[in-house]
Order: structure tokens, then sequence, then C-alpha cells
């Protein structure tokens, strides 16, 4: 607010009163909230000489001995207090993970790392939601066998209030950036597969936990026409197209497990479908994070039935529960198929890539915790580590698995 200043002595100006050891004081408001607030400050304490005539203009207020230093050190607490909150919000802005980041600053930061590094990052822009946010994933690699390069799938934030799946998904990315950009961080092993990494799928949603209602799951899709309850959103992860679709969904609009108007009605499912296609003969490992519950969860989610190759599914999950509990021993995961485990669930991304894209490994994990969708934000980078350390198991799986169709699997059929 202050740009520079200065002091004058004023001269007395008439026979009735003198002004001696009165000063004028030079301000250079920035824009008009500044302007007003000066305003009225001088005029509760001095006397405006002089308005700017327009931003970044001089301002001349005109004190007494006795209210000098007081506007002067309201003005300067004034400051400080802007300048701490100016702090607050930069560093708030600023992508990290000692808190929840907003859409805004998550996409920022994508495209910014993508900028930076473009040997061995690509942003890809997914498609859109229903209110009009860019839907954004990243691939990260090197590609080193080309085009038979093996590749792992990672997304999140289907559903709009588990924040936990957001942060974890920029966390991996955050660690893939260290390992593919520095030789003291690299890793072979993490450096042998592509990386694809959509950590929002469901920007609207998660901009509305923010804004209106913490515990919004669905997207905002508004409500059918007719439909007289006046009911928003789809659950995004009952919208997928594929066997199963509408076990354990809802046709009324008011649930939180509405499935929609129709399969795939959604852009968010749309955008996600779309892209995985495109790359599903290189993808080998597909996860998809949630919470809460502490759990890796593997095909199928429509039936309680174990899907053919249960054991090679369930391997790999618990190799990677496993490495997730070496990094906090205090964490126990549970490992099971997510229809027999817990419950059905058709429609779903994880049900999906398996059957419909045909990626041989197709996990949904519950991050912890066992309580509640809401985590503690000290808790992002203990369970980013934890998550961390069990993507070295899925790397490890899909460097060694053939491209194409698991053909270890008869087709699926409803």
């Amino acid at each position: 607010m202050l740009g520079t200043s200065y002091a004058l002595p004023v001269q007395e100006r008439d026979l009735y009163k003198t002004y001696d050891g009165y000063r004028v004081i030079r301000i250079f408001p920035r824009n008009q909230e500044e302007i007003q607030y000066l305003h009225g400050l001088a005029e509760r304490l001095c006397e405006v000489m002089k308005s700017p005539l327009y931003p970044g203009g001089p301002m001349d207020v005109m004190c007494s001995t006795n209210k000098t230093n007081e506007f002067k050190s309201i003005l300067n607490k004034s400051i400080e207090t802007k300048k701490r909150r100016n702090s607050r919000k930069e560093k708030k802005a600023k992508m990290n993970w000692d808190d929840y980041q907003r859409y805004e600053t998550i996409v920022i930061w994508m495209k910014k790392t993508a900028k930076e590094n473009p040997s061995f990052i690509k942003l890809i822009k997914m498609g859109r939601s229903v209110e009009g946010r860019g839907i954004f994933g990243l691939k990260i690699g090197n590609s080193p066998l080309g085009t038979e390069t093996r590749a792992v799938w990672i997304d999140g934030g289907i559903h709009a209030r588990e924040w936990i799946a957001i942060s974890t998904s920029t966390y991996i990315i955050k660690k893939l950036i260290d390992t593919f950009s520095s030789e003291q961080t690299s890793d072979p092993v993490i450096q042998s597969v592509d990386w694809y990494i959509a950590p929002l799928l469901n920007p609207d949603g998660y901009e509305y936990t923010h804004t209106n209602k913490r515990l919004w799951r669905k997207n905002r899709r508004e409500p059918p026409v007719g439909d007289k309850k006046n009911c928003y959103g789809v659950d995004l992860n009952r919208n997928f197209g594929t066997t199963g679709f509408g076990i354990g969904a809802s046709t009324r609009t008011c649930s939180e497990v509405y499935w929609g108007t129709a399969e795939n009605s959604e852009p968010e499912t749309k955008a996600a479908e779309k892209t995985i296609l495109k790359y599903k003969n290189n993808i080998r490992v597909y996860i998809t994070f949630h919470s809460y519950g502490q759990s890796w969860l593997t095909s199928w989610g429509y039936t309680s039935d174990l899907p053919e190759d249960y054991d090679k599914l369930y391997t790999l999950a618990r190799r990677g529960a496993d490495a997730s509990e070496l990094v906090n021993p205090k964490r126990e995961y549970i490992v099971g198929a997510g229809g027999a485990a817990l419950y059905l669930a058709g429609g779903a991304t994880d049900d999906w890539a398996k059957i419909e894209a045909e990626i041989p490994y197709s996990y949904t994990v519950e991050l912890p915790t066992k309580k509640s969708f809401v985590v503690d934000p000290a808790e992002i980078i203990p369970i980013g580590e934890e998550l961390w350390a069990a993507m070295r198991e899925m790397a490890i799986e899909a460097a060694n698995t053939p491209l194409g169709k698991d053909k270890r699997l008869k087709e699926v059929k409803a």
C-alpha cells in the first residue's frame, strides 16, 4: 500500500489558525479498496489534502502533531496485516501437501510441471465436467521400450468428498517427478514403466465440497427433467457401462448411488473411458484411489463370485499392502474381492477397467483411515509415503506383464 512517503512542515495558512507541527504524509494507494480505506482512516484522524486521480497516484494526508504517530501506527499495522494475509494466500495457492488443495491450484501445478519437464511429462486433456471444468491427467515416463512400454494407471477423486484420494494421487505425481528428474533419486524399477495419473475425475463435486457441503459424493449434474425432488448429481462410480451396471446402484435421483439416466451418461465418465481406452494396450495395472477403509479390493465389484484369476490379483494386492505396512507397521490393509468382502457395486471403474479395457490387474484402493472421509491434513504425507512404497510393486508386475488382453481371462458376460 505504501510506496514512498515524506513529511513536509505546513506553513501557516491564515491569521486565525496556525499549523505549526502539522505534517503532510504522502501515500500511494494501489487500488480503489486502498483509496477507500485511507479516506476513512484520514477523515477519522486527520484531513485529506489531495485525493489520487487514479490508483497508484499520490494521496496527501495532513495530520496534527498528536495524530501523526497514531495515523502512521494504524497504517503500518494495516500494511503488515495485509502482507501476512497475502503470504498465507500465496502459500495456500502454491501446491503443497501440508493441506488439501483446491481444483485450480492442482490444475495450475499440473500444467506447470508438464511445461517444466517436457522430456518425461505430458499433459493429457481428458475432457470437461458437467459444469465445464477441465479434467486433466499426466503421462510421466520415458517409454524405454517405445510403444511396448508397459504402464500403470492411477486415478482419484471420482467421489468428491474423498479428499485424501486426490492428495495421494498428486503426492505420487510429486514422487515420480523427483524420481525421473534426478539421478540421485532415480529408480530403475519405477522408470521401467510409464505412469498415467488423473488425480481429480470429479472436479465439480470436489469444489462443491469446499464451498457448500463437505460430504457431497456425486458430480453436479442438474436434476433430470420432471424430477420433482430436484436432486442433483450422479454417482460417477456407478455410471460406467459394463457388466453389472445397475447392481448396488439406485434409480432414485436423491440417492448417493444414483446411476444416472443411462450408462456412460456423464461427461466425466466419458472422459475417463476415452483416455483409458486410448492407452489400454499398455496399461497393465489400473488403480483407483478411494476412501475410507484401508483395503485393497480386487475384481469383482458387481458380484460376490471371484474372478478366475483371483489368485494373481490377490497376490499383487497383498504385495502392495505389505509394502505400505513396512512404511507404517501400525497400519493394516485388508485385501479381498470388492463384492465378496464389502458390498456389491456395479458400474464402477475397477470392473469396467478389467472387463471393457481388458487391463489384467484392476484395483480399488480404499485409503486410510478406517473411521471417516475427513482425514487430518497431517496424514496426507504419511499416507502418500505408504502408497508410494506400494507403487514399486505395481511397477515390477506391470513391467513383466505381456501387452494386450490378458489371455488367461475368458470373456465376461452378463
